[in-house]
């Protein structure tokens, strides 16, 4: 045993089990969250100046926002395509 074992319990086996993520940001608010997220986390650039701590941070607010997106699309990809600058 490597002890790695307990992620095998964690893993999803029912396919509408991510389907929360597409129910919340299907609707016209959540929609207009995940604009909002994308317009001033991934669409802005941190300056020439920026410490590695603020550009380490600005990547992990970058993959969190895009991990969001990708839960919330729907099974073709056509929702996160409507929302994160795919118009």
């Amino acid at each position: 045993m490597t002890g790695w074992g307990w992620f095998e319990d964690l893993a999803v086996t029912d396919e509408t089990a991510d389907d929360h993520w597409r129910h919340c940001f299907a609707s016209r608010a959540g929609q207009k969250v995940l604009a909002d997220l994308d317009r001033s986390i991934t669409r802005t650039a941190l300056g020439p100046q920026s410490t590695d701590r603020a550009i380490w941070m600005r990547e992990g607010q970058r993959a969190l926002v895009l991990q969001i997106a990708r839960l919330a699309q729907d099974r073709d990809g056509d929702f996160v395509k409507t929302i994160i600058g795919e118009q």
